[in-house]
């Protein structure tokens, strides 16, 4: 049964004088209560209470209530211990699930709804860990980046302000976060235009990234895919698909490592699998506009992004992607190629209606089930960089200059840059 609530002017006759509660999203006099089965919460309108509502308190409110509750006077020393116990761990069970919510708000798109997702967890973090710890750099972030995809520039540059010290006062924090800081400051400096700021911010990313997961991660793709981005802006179009090549031939040998390491499925969220596919979107009509869609660039977007619709269980979208790069393969590297038959071995296993009759089932249990022979992770794309006789990287992306114009430039989204 979901979750019933209701949304009330607030009786300020209630609470003694001067101490009306304060809007939980923005510090701001309250003026409306969201009343809940467990909790009531207070808002500053009821603009502010539907988008806290929305973005996390659905989901958490049955377990905020008890956490808000007075404490019980027990009898024993070890039943309050037990009990601050219990609600430490609740409160670390709940920042995790509040970030993974403002995660995917974020990769949607959906930027309002992130905010109150991304405060609950810094308010719990404050709690847990104290002001200034390194475990409120996450949140800051969140909040940095919600605030940067609905324009509010100012508030994201403060909370990236506040993130960064509170990387400073703990030196030995992770890579991994200070990669997710200069990636912030990048997008921050995109939208000003301060291009090179932002290139220097994002290589920095890309460095933090790589020695905490490699190079050649999905995790570190973000920040090539950003660069590439800022190339494309600068219209310096051969470094802009230069890393684009990059983060596609990262995701590729991800999925294509998928059937050999079911550890990789687990260790992926929604999130970092719906920005995957929003990169590889992005690439793909980049290199349409700019090659045409017959290029075989455009074969190989088509054939990692067919991939990864596999891999999340969108079949359909799948088949016709692999159908696309499949004829593009046939056109340029002919019937027989050892790649071209991989695409088609795919699509031939795909097609059949006794494997994975389920629409959710993914690139790894399509894999697993069928024996299907999916390119081997250790190899690169197919010929297209060597055909015509050279051997440079990027002798397959030259675009007729005559193709690109500021008018035709498909702006990236806000949380992109």
């Amino acid at each position: 049964m979901a979750e019933q609530y209701r949304i009330e002017p607030l009786n300020t006759l209630a609470f003694p004088k001067g101490k009306l509660p304060l809007c939980e999203l923005t510090g701001l006099q309250a003026r409306v209560q969201l009343v809940t089965n467990h909790i009531t919460l207070y808002y500053a309108t009821e603009e502010h209470a539907l988008q806290a509502w929305h973005g996390i308190m659905a989901k958490i409110s049955l377990l905020l209530g008890p956490l808000r509750s007075a404490a019980q006077i027990v009898g024993s020393e070890d039943d309050r211990a037990k009990r601050e116990y219990t609600i430490q761990m609740s409160k670390r069970a709940l920042i995790d699930l509040c970030q993974q919510e403002a995660s995917k708000f974020l990769v949607a798109g959906r930027h309002e709804l992130a905010v109150p997702g991304a405060i609950q967890a810094l308010s719990f973090s404050k709690d847990i860990f104290g002001d200034g710890s390194i475990e409120m750099v996450p949140p800051y972030l969140l909040l940095s980046e919600a605030n940067l995809g609905l324009g509010k520039l100012h508030q994201a540059e403060e909370f990236l302000a506040l993130a960064n010290w509170s990387v400073l006062k703990n030196p030995d924090c992770s890579n991994a976060i200070r990669s997710q800081l200069h990636r912030n400051f990048g997008k921050l400096y995109t939208s000003q235009e301060k291009f090179d700021d932002a290139l220097r911010e994002l290589a920095k990313d890309i460095y933090c990234s790589s020695a905490e997961v490699g190079p050649e991660h999905v995790d570190t793709s973000a920040g090539y895919f950003l660069m590439a981005n800022i190339f494309y802006k600068q219209r310096k179009i051969q470094n802009a698909l230069a890393f684009y090549d990059k983060v596609v031939d990262i995701w590729y040998k991800f999925l294509a490592s998928v059937r050999n390491d079911a550890e990789l499925v687990r260790n992926f969220g929604e999130a970092q699998l719906t920005e995957g596919l929003e990169m590889l979107s992005r690439i793909l009509a980049t290199r349409v506009n700019l090659l045409g869609d017959s290029h075989i660039a455009v074969g190989e977007a088509k054939y990692t992004l067919g991939l990864l619709h596999l891999f999340l269980g969108n079949r359909s979208a799948a088949r016709d992607n692999l159908a696309v790069a499949a004829e593009v393969y046939r056109k340029h590297l002919g019937p027989n190629h050892p790649s071209t038959r991989d695409v088609q071995e795919v699509i031939g296993q795909l097609g059949d209606s006794s494997i994975g009759s389920s629409a959710s089932q993914g690139l790894g249990d399509f894999a697993s089930e069928s024996g299907a022979s999916l390119p081997n992770p250790n190899s690169h794309f197919p010929p297209p960089r060597l055909l015509n006789g050279s051997a440079s990287q990027s002798s397959h992306l030259q675009p007729d200059a005559d193709n690109y114009s500021e008018g035709e430039e498909e702006e990236p989204r806000n949380n992109w840059g």
